[in-house]
């Protein structure tokens, strides 16, 4: 809303105006509030000096007691605060709302605590309390069935989410303003890559939703804030009400019930946030006057602020949903990529969508005949998604994983693009003919279904991989190693023949394949060489194999003049560690006091040097100081920089120039080498789940 005061001037936020500071009254979330860490405060009131009608005398003559009325008596007392709510709510899931109170909260106060209309514990399996107390209602009685815990009626949703709430979901709302903008960063990005798991289709039937709903309740209207708060009530109940599926509902259909809800809004919100991280800076759209946040930075800040926020009032609400998953998924990828791999936050963010997939079954086979064909096929992408996401936190973090495959029975997706996935059953049952008996397409097409599959077969050697670096299990580490690599490379061989990797290949989809299983040799003969001091001479060849490949995939996409995305991903996520690697054991071989390792092979000092000066060459241009691993991804460089250095340097006494290193102090040649050795090279996060 962009209404002045009475003074011509526009309104500030509630942190600025209090606190007296120059607001810059960019909505729904100030600049200044984000830089201030109080993005989860800065609420824009209507009517900023209004306060509750009880004079002073009558506060003195009724002091204040402990609330005791109903939820639905709360709702009424909300509403006729006139904006003002006479209780301020400071718990998790509504930090994001501005606290109007006065005074601090009593404990018990807050609405955190209370029972949640809305709440379903999801999937219950065989050892739940259902089973044994409810699992015989049917045979009994009607009456011992569970029963509705107060339906969807406006009464409950009123009595759940007070005023503040529905402001701060109209503030969110208002960035529809700028839903053209969206659109078309988010199709630049889709131009670029579009992803496996949400197709493009998907995010343009949610976006004609909210296009069409917003213009319907804002054009010509005289009070546009008003009609945008009844809209947000909307977005509540929708929330709030289950949607009824039927296996021939089509994808359409399904976002016609799905996209006027907090969740699907988040999920476009995080992916126009994830869209920045893919469109080159010097983009025009960027450029442009009435850019949301003035630059790509602020742009970023408010995507993330928002989404979390839509995030925030779901989870008020306390319900479930596929569409409330798709968001999560999203989010975290987002923040993964905001924040970093080594951030408590994207570790956080993790736990919640791996409670949500839990809650909704998507781990276990269940009954699918109301299911659209489309959204089982959704929610097999969804589940490997976060099953992959969570092995590659869990291998750079050095942590048990959430998602354990002797606890889960995952489904692959089938080989089918998203077109074919979401066409009309004559066109899909055509498609379907033209798989093999494993589920692969015959037509030698990589498209977001192969991505899939493979996906989760390597995510599968990966979970062998924690289990032999982490696990606690009484085998023998050597033949375990041999026995998961015997594994990957059986199941690498079993692919379909356009899965198999041709050097002469420009796919770069197909390259970061090959990337991922060079990657996972990798990961498997480092951690012998940790645990039991061998393998040493595989580890520096599938290094160097690694880093030669991914020098010759930049070298020629640089010629033809497009640096793909996946590849600059795997320079540094796989590129790095074998770099880091070959570094290490570089310094080794050159240092005479250093303890040499015993090596059958002769080391190829003179190739590796000149390979690694291309490298870090190729790291400076490509690895962007905006992503979140940054800085651990510069330190690495820093590192093999300084390797190099001292190599190619006459044999001095004398300490290195730059003697530091995140704090650390290098000292001589048997010091840097311990820092080297100590230095986490393993950076396996790769981003590619959406």
């Amino acid at each position: 809303m962009t209404t002045t005061r009475r003074n011509g001037q526009l309104p500030s936020c509630e942190p600025c105006r209090k606190s007296k500071l120059g607001c810059d009254h960019t909505r729904p979330i100030c600049n200044r509030c984000v830089r201030r860490g109080r993005a989860d405060q800065c609420l824009y009131h209507p009517a900023p000096l209004t306060k509750p009608r009880d004079t002073k005398a009558a506060a003195i003559r009724k002091p204040r007691q402990k609330p005791t009325h109903s939820p639905g008596q709360s709702a009424n007392v909300s509403v006729s605060a006139a904006g003002v709510s006479p209780i301020g709510i400071r718990d998790v899931s509504v930090s994001v709302s501005a606290s109007v109170s006065a005074s601090p909260l009593t404990i018990g106060e807050s609405h955190a605590w209370e029972k949640r209309p809305f709440a379903n514990p999801g999937f219950l399996g065989l050892t739940s309390y259902s089973d044994n107390v409810t699992g015989y209602a049917a045979v009994l009685d009607h009456a011992m069935r569970p029963r509705d815990s107060g339906g969807s009626g406006s009464g409950s949703i009123a009595a759940v989410v007070d005023l503040r709430q529905v402001e701060l979901g109209a503030q969110v709302l208002l960035l529809l303003d700028h839903l053209p903008l969206f659109e078309e960063l988010l199709e630049k990005r889709f131009a670029i890559w579009e992803g496996w798991i949400f197709g493009t289709q998907m995010f343009r039937c949610i976006i004609k939703v909210l296009r069409d709903l917003y213009h319907d309740a804002t054009e010509g209207v005289q009070d546009k804030y008003a009609s945008v708060l009844e809209l947000s009530r909307t977005f509540f109940h929708n929330t709030a009400t289950e949607i009824e599926l039927r296996a021939s509902m089509t994808l359409s259909e399904y976002v016609a019930l799905s996209g006027a809800r907090w969740d699907s809004y988040a999920l476009v919100l995080s992916a126009v946030g994830y869209a920045i991280y893919h469109v080159a800076h010097e983009d025009p759209l960027f450029q442009s006057e009435d850019l949301p946040g003035k630059d790509m930075k602020g742009l970023r800040r408010i995507a993330l602020a928002a989404s979390d926020i839509c995030l925030q009032l779901c989870d008020r609400l306390g319900t479930i949903s596929d569409s409330l998953c798709c968001a999560t998924l999203q989010y975290l990828v987002l923040v993964h990529h905001t924040y970093g791999t080594g951030d408590y936050r994207t570790w956080q963010k993790l736990g919640d969508l791996t409670t949500i997939v839990f809650a909704l079954g998507l781990h276990q086979a269940g009954d699918e005949r109301n299911i659209p064909f489309f959204l089982s096929e959704l929610r097999k992408r969804i589940m490997i998604g976060a099953y992959g996401i969570d092995k590659d936190l869990a291998l750079f973090l050095g942590r048990p994983p959430r998602i354990c495959k002797q606890y889960c029975n995952i489904q692959s997706p089938l080989d089918l693009t998203w077109e074919e996935v979401i066409a009309a059953p004559s066109v899909r049952q055509a498609a379907l003919l033209k798989l093999d008996a494993q589920g692969w397409n015959t037509e030698g097409i990589l498209g977001s279904g192969a991505r899939g599959r493979t996906i989760y077969l390597a995510c599968l050697i990966r979970e062998d991989i924690l289990e032999l670096s982490i696990g606690q299990g009484g085998d023998n580490v050597e033949e375990h190693a041999e026995r998961v690599l015997k594994r990957a490379r059986q199941w690498r061989s079993e692919l379909p023949a356009f899965l198999q990797w041709d050097p002469e290949s420009t796919n770069p989809e197909l390259a970061t394949l090959h990337m991922e299983f060079l990657h996972q040799d990798f990961l498997i003969y480092s951690t012998l060489v940790k645990r039991i001091g061998k393998g040493h001479d595989a580890l520096i060849k599938i290094s160097l194999e690694i880093v030669t490949c991914l020098l010759d995939l930049v070298s020629r996409q640089m010629r033809s003049q497009k640096t793909h995305m996946l590849t600059i991903f795997d320079l540094c996520y796989i590129g790095l560690p074998a770099a880091g690697a070959l570094a290490t054991e570089l310094l080794r071989q050159s240092q005479p006091k250093l303890e040499p390792v015993l090596s059958s092979a002769p080391f190829p000092r003179s190739e590796i040097i000149q390979k690694l000066s291309v490298f870090i060459s190729h790291a400076d241009t490509f690895i962007q100081q905006h992503q979140g691993d940054y800085e651990i991804a510069l330190q690495g460089q820093m590192l093999i920089r300084q390797v190099l250095d001292r190599v190619l340097s006459p044999t001095t006494d004398q300490p290195f120039p730059d003697p530091s290193i995140n704090g650390m102090t290098i000292g001589d040649d048997v010091d840097f080498m311990a820092l080297l050795e100590s230095f986490d090279w393993e950076q396996e996060i790769r981003p590619t789940f959406s």
